[in-house]
């Protein structure tokens, strides 16, 4: 035998029946279209209410606009007006007044602060402090009289030094420069004798019996010319070989014959020692500056011949 089910005590079965059957789904469609029909209402009317208030701010700030043109256009028309702008410059002076007074009300109580210390102060003690500041000022004014008068000793020694200074640069000046007379030249019957000197040294280009000297000189013949051309290291040292300089001049005659010095911009100081010796054994001399490009030294038959001093 099938056994039988109870009924049940609650209504919770005849609702899910009721869902569960075609007329219970229709009142739940109902129902839902009447829950978004009203949802909808209210969402229109609080549209229409966010619209209207937009509306009512616009006027308001329309509004506002007129007023603040109105107040702008009274606000220039008062700054246009000649009183208006006499009664703000008047405003202006009397706040510069008020601020010059109160400045001096300022100065006014400083001061009088200031009178009321010195006059509260002993006056005795006011006069130590008087003189304390006088000897300290005495004291400073010493100070830079003494400053002052060892500037001027330190100026007066510079001066000294310099002058010393110059004195020594001028002795070395002179040491180092020699005098240079002008030559006086003079018409001579006498035969002449040249002398290059070059390379630092002496080279005679004739021997002491008049012979050419072809030992220490070079010899080229050029067309119409000689060409004398010293050898280095060859000639007579001026300052290692004085004897055999004043021995060549010393051969010599000063009544028949004179020498004329061909000197090159490198040997000056050696044309001045062989002058000296020429000058010493009696003989006359000229002279004739060479540069070391001008070559060698060139005789021929027509050309300028120095004269003696």
């Amino acid at each position: 035998m099938n056994l039988r089910r109870k009924t049940p005590s609650d209504s919770l079965y005849l609702l899910l029946d009721t869902l569960c059957n075609a007329f219970g789904g229709i009142i739940l469609l109902a129902v839902l279209v009447v829950l978004l029909t009203s949802k909808e209402k209210s969402q229109s009317s609080t549209a229409s209410d966010s619209q209207e208030m937009l509306q009512r701010r616009l006027a308001l700030a329309q509004t506002n606009l007129q007023q603040s043109l109105q107040l702008n256009a009274s606000f220039n028309a008062k700054a246009n007006d000649a009183a208006w702008k006499e009664q703000m410059d008047l405003l202006s002076t009397r706040k510069d007044l008020q601020e010059a007074l109160q400045k001096t009300l300022n100065v006014i109580a400083q001061t009088s602060k200031e009178l009321e210390a010195a006059n509260a102060a002993d006056p005795s003690d006011r006069l130590k402090f008087l003189n304390a500041e006088l000897a300290l000022t005495q004291a400073r004014k010493l100070a830079a009289q003494n400053s002052l008068s060892a500037a001027m000793e330190n100026v007066k020694r510079l001066r000294q030094r310099l002058v010393a200074m110059e004195q020594q640069v001028t002795a070395k000046l002179n040491e180092l420069q020699r005098p240079l007379r002008l030559p006086m030249e003079h018409e001579t019957g006498k035969r002449v004798i040249y002398i290059i000197v070059h390379y630092g040294r002496i080279y005679p280009c004739r021997n002491a019996d008049l012979s050419r000297n072809e030992t220490d000189i070079n010899w080229s013949s050029r067309l119409d010319s000689e060409n004398a051309e010293p050898i280095q290291g060859k000639g007579i040292d001026p300052w290692q070989n004085v004897g055999a300089l004043n021995s060549y001049f010393n051969s010599q005659s000063g009544d028949s014959v004179y020498v004329v010095f061909c000197v090159f911009e490198d040997s000056f100081p050696a044309f001045i020692r062989a002058k000296q010796s020429a000058i010493s054994s009696g003989i006359s001399y000229g002279w004739e500056p060479f540069r070391n490009v001008d070559g060698p030294v060139a005789f021929a038959e027509h050309g300028h011949t120095p004269k003696p001093q």
